[in-house]
């Protein structure tokens, strides 16, 4: 079973992953387990996340498998551009030069900013003036002004694309149907029950 890693660290902004662990969970209902979601940070030491939830790492780093890896999630949150997460930003981009997917939102993109990642990727942030405050940014021309953005095996979203942002990675990782991906994107996008109804018959 392949892994998606998913990296936590002190001020992750714990509620834009919501869209994405709720649709994880639907590996079941679909009857195949393809995916393992783990958490990983520089230690096993708990982190106390933005909304003030303690998290306890399930690896380090260096517990990291590239042959399982599916993919690695970078969550938002206050501390991306201090050195302790340097070391997840090279790994990020190892994975980009090995074709595994690396999914960023909110203030993780600054810290793709930081390495010059988004210097050759389409991408989307917070806003065009946020990764401008890095000095190794240059990639002005990729920036679009939406949601969340999907480039090859880079996916990018503002604060407000978590639910974008699940759906491109799904869709990446071929995780579900079609069917099943559209009914979940549409419910949680409008709430209507029909939404719901097309979502649990697509695992008939």
């Amino acid at each position: 079973m392949k892994k998606i890693y998913m990296y936590v660290q002190d001020t992750m902004a714990d509620w834009e992953n919501g869209y994405f662990l709720q649709g994880l969970t639907l590996q079941k209902m679909a009857g195949a387990l393809k995916y393992e979601l783990q958490t990983v940070s520089v230690s096993k030491r708990a982190i106390k996340t933005a909304g003030g939830i303690t998290v306890v790492p399930d690896i380090t780093l260096e517990e990291i498998d590239e042959m399982q890896a599916g993919a690695l999630l970078l969550i938002g949150g206050d501390t991306w551009q201090e050195k302790s997460n340097q070391p997840i930003l090279e790994m990020a981009n190892s994975f980009l030069e090995k074709n595994i997917l690396v999914a960023a939102i909110c203030g993780a993109t600054l810290g793709l900013a930081n390495n010059g990642i988004l210097n050759s990727y389409y991408h989307t942030s917070n806003a065009l003036f946020f990764l401008q405050g890095s000095d190794k940014y240059k990639g002005e021309k990729y920036y679009k002004d939406t949601l969340a953005v999907m480039d090859k095996n880079l996916i990018t979203a503002s604060s407000a694309g978590s639910l974008l942002w699940a759906r491109y990675i799904f869709e990446n990782l071929k995780l579900y149907s079609h069917q099943t991906l559209e009914a979940w994107y549409n419910y949680f996008s409008s709430g209507k029950v029909e939404y719901f109804v097309d979502l649990m018959n697509s695992f008939n």
